[in-house]
């Protein structure tokens, strides 16, 4: 069905409901009464809302059987839900006889602080993923794309709705570590690379950083009484007039709410008051919405800025000689001086002389001092590079131009640390 149809049908059966639930039997849902909600629509998903009682009950389903006689459209049952909490086992009997839906919902719903296990749909997503991508030849630079488009994409539709918990937050991390390492030893701590580029990480998001800021949005919104029913609906039902700032949850509230109370008094500290916070939040803003990089930057703070990363991260090098690049820059490759764990020999494989280092590998071997040799008399390259991190800094100190010779020196240097 297209866009415009799904509408119109559900203009109709909006209109059908607001016209049934004036009905004296019917009875909104205690936490739904004040704003008069009945219903909810997102996407081709629908959420119906009501006290439970069979009458209300009753009346809903009527409207949905009226709406399938005139649109033809009826209830996929074996996809629908209901989530009741606090009544009679005999009363949630004849409402599931009634509705003929499954109990329960995809997404997690509960009157507590979720746990480990209803946060497993998420784990289990991610790692479905992971399972079918990890059949694929995929480089080091490949696999940290599909984390940061695919994986970090399903992770933020939870962030924004819900507090992970640690142990979550540790399971996806082993899950992403695993995948773009392909090895369950991580040569760079998954801490670093939870950093822009510009400060020598991979430009993974930080995933509790993420979902504080992302939290920080909503708690914005219900401080500017945003005009979002969700924003409308904690006001009138919890702060009931009262500031957000002032506000003090109860043991019965919802774990969210009490995740944004932690959340504001951790901001209040920060900056000392009040007002002080608000002010500082209201930098993150953009006409009033409150932009979630910003927020992110303050909750997951910036390292300072590397040199080198102008001279790895470019766009005509390949990303995955890129990568290597950058794992030579932190001196991390897997050269045999790393590799004494597996008791191999730790001689360089090239001169087998020495021990092999990134050092010694690049600069001191006399089969790479050839290579290298070769390639500055074709760039006419004078100086002598003795490091990875003088190459680097040598490229980053040239003239900034476009020309193909400056190109092909950043080339050549990826092209040989890759190979």
């Amino acid at each position: 069905m297209s866009p415009a149809l799904f509408l119109l049908c559900m203009e109709y059966f909006s209109r059908l409901i607001k016209r049934n639930t004036p009905n004296s039997d019917f009875n909104f849902h205690p936490k739904c009464e004040k704003l008069k909600i009945t219903h909810l629509l997102f996407a081709d998903d629908l959420m119906l809302f009501c006290r439970g009682d069979l009458p209300s009950i009753h009346i809903l389903m009527e409207c949905l059987q009226e709406f399938r006689d005139v649109s033809g459209l009826a209830v996929n049952t074996a996809k629908s839900n209901i989530f009741m909490a606090g009544i009679q086992n005999d009363t949630l009997d004849e409402a599931l006889a009634m509705t003929e839906f499954a109990r329960g919902l995809g997404i997690p719903l509960a009157a507590q602080r979720l746990s480990v296990t209803d946060y497993l749909p998420l784990v289990y997503q991610i790692a479905d993923c992971i399972r079918k991508w990890t059949a694929k030849s995929l480089s080091f630079a490949g696999r940290l794309e599909l984390t940061c488009s695919v994986i970090q994409g399903v992770e933020c539709f939870w962030l924004q709705v819900f507090p992970l918990l640690m142990t979550v937050i540790e399971k996806i991390h082993c899950l992403c570590r695993a995948f773009v390492w392909n090895s369950k030893r991580a040569p760079v701590a998954w801490e670093d690379i939870c950093h822009p580029k510009e400060e020598g990480g991979l430009g993974i998001r930080h995933i509790q950083s993420w979902n504080v800021a992302l939290l920080a949005r909503v708690l914005w919104n219900i401080h500017c009484k945003a005009n979002t029913l969700w924003a409308k609906w904690v006001n009138e039902v919890y702060l009931r007039g009262a500031s957000l700032w002032d506000w003090q949850p109860k043991k019965g509230n919802s774990p969210l709410l009490r995740r944004l109370a932690e959340i504001w008094d951790r901001i209040i500290t920060d900056f000392g008051s009040t007002d002080a916070a608000i002010q500082n939040m209201a930098e993150w803003t953009d006409s009033k919405r409150l932009v979630t990089s910003k927020a992110y930057e303050y909750f997951w703070p910036k390292l300072p800025r590397q040199p080198w990363k102008a001279a790895i991260w470019k766009a005509f090098i390949p990303p995955k000689y890129s990568f290597i690049l950058w794992l030579g820059q932190r001196e991390r490759l897997a050269t045999r001086d790393r590799l004494v764990f597996l008791h191999e020999d730790p001689s360089c494989s090239l001169c087998i002389n020495s021990k092999e280092s990134a050092k010694h590998l690049f600069f001191e071997c006399p089969f790479s001092a050839y290579v290298w040799s070769h390639i500055r008399q074709w760039f006419g390259i004078t100086r002598r590079m003795s490091t990875l991190l003088n190459a680097v800094k040598w490229l980053k100190k040239g003239k900034i131009c476009s020309s193909v010779q400056n190109k092909a020196r950043h080339l050549a240097l990826a092209c040989t640390v890759y190979i």
